[in-house]
């Protein structure tokens, strides 16, 4: 991440111009520019996963740029922000519409916790943690497990940790939401959602009338030496996509050796809320990262899925750098 600091600009400016007592007090401000650029070959057979054409393409998946920041009003309170965008101008297909919404939120931050207004992750999709291995990719849990949504016009409130628990929330009004009602969802957290500082994550969603579903999860991580084991238990169900209801799935297993990181995952969802026309779908998907520093990854992957009277394949291959 880039790390900007206003103060020091606003001092250098000055010296630059010879200005002389320059006497302005400038808030704390930081701003962070970050991004992900990923470019990816994959060979699809039919086209029925949601993320991949038919035939062999050249893709970026979900490549992004954003700029996230906060500005000290006080001692105990601070504004936050965060702007967003999906770039897909690599794709020659995509000159027309280079940019996609993501995350864009405006909000405060301070003792109660954090509260934001805008786009943003729900809390029930915010919940699955690092749980799923192939993330933004055609093997995405999202293929078929409901509930995976970044909404607009929504309110967040993420509370203070407590004894390592936290609870977060998002709320739509009824006004902007397609089924008429309000929605919201709800999610209690406990340990570390990035098993950086602790090895073990647990975390209880539920989420009613956003996108059309209601669902309940729990989702659990855990991490022992190099091997990381994941795994999400849900039930979902929705009135106005047709009375469609059911279980879903997902195991996730990786371990790294040195700089790679072979890993495996399977998903299954019977409500048929995703996958119109069948009841129930399943996807296998196995792979290998190869770890060239913290920043920069290749990857190859095969992913599977079968949706009852239908299927589909594709075996991908990519490099991905955040920064």
């Amino acid at each position: 991440m880039i790390r900007i600091d206003k103060k020091l600009i606003s001092a250098s400016v000055a010296c630059a111009l010879g200005v002389t007592g320059f006497t302005q007090t400038v808030h704390a401000v930081e701003y962070d520019i970050y991004g992900k650029a990923e470019v990816q070959i994959a060979k699809t057979d039919n086209g029925t996963m949601r993320f991949a054409k038919e035939g062999t393409q050249i893709d970026a998946p979900f490549s992004r740029i954003g700029i996230t920041g906060k500005h000290g009003l006080s001692d105990s309170l601070n504004v936050v922000f965060k702007y967003e965008v999906q770039v897909k101008g690599f794709e020659n297909d995509d000159l027309g519409d280079p940019f996609r919404a993501r995350n864009t939120y405006l909000g405060l931050s301070g003792s109660f916790g954090e509260v934001v207004v805008g786009r943003n992750d729900t809390r029930f999709k915010y919940s699955e943690g690092k749980i799923d291995n192939f993330n933004e990719t055609q093997a995405d849990i999202a293929q078929l497990l409901p509930g995976q949504a970044r909404i607009g016009d929504t309110i967040t409130y993420t509370s203070k940790s407590f004894a390592g628990a936290q609870l977060s929330l998002t709320y739509a009004p009824k006004d902007d939401r397609i089924s008429g009602k309000d929605g919201f969802a709800a999610t209690v957290m406990y340990g570390d959602r990035n098993l950086k500082n602790e090895n073990y994550y647990l975390a209880l969603s539920h989420v009613d009338s956003l996108n059309n579903i209601t669902a309940t999860r729990i989702a659990a991580a855990w991490l022992l030496n190099n091997l990381q084991l994941g795994a999400i238990i849900q039930r979902s169900e929705t009135a106005e996509l047709g009375d469609k209801s059911g279980n879903g799935y997902v195991l996730s297993a990786s371990y790294k050796l040195d700089k790679w990181l072979p890993k495996v995952q399977f998903v299954r969802d019977e409500s048929g809320i995703h996958h119109i026309g069948t009841k129930t779908g399943q996807q296998w998907t196995t792979g290998v990262d190869y770890l060239f520093d913290k920043q920069t990854t290749a990857y190859l992957f095969y992913t599977d899925l079968d949706l009852e009277t239908k299927s589909d394949s594709s075996l991908a291959l990519g490099l991905k750098y955040k920064f």
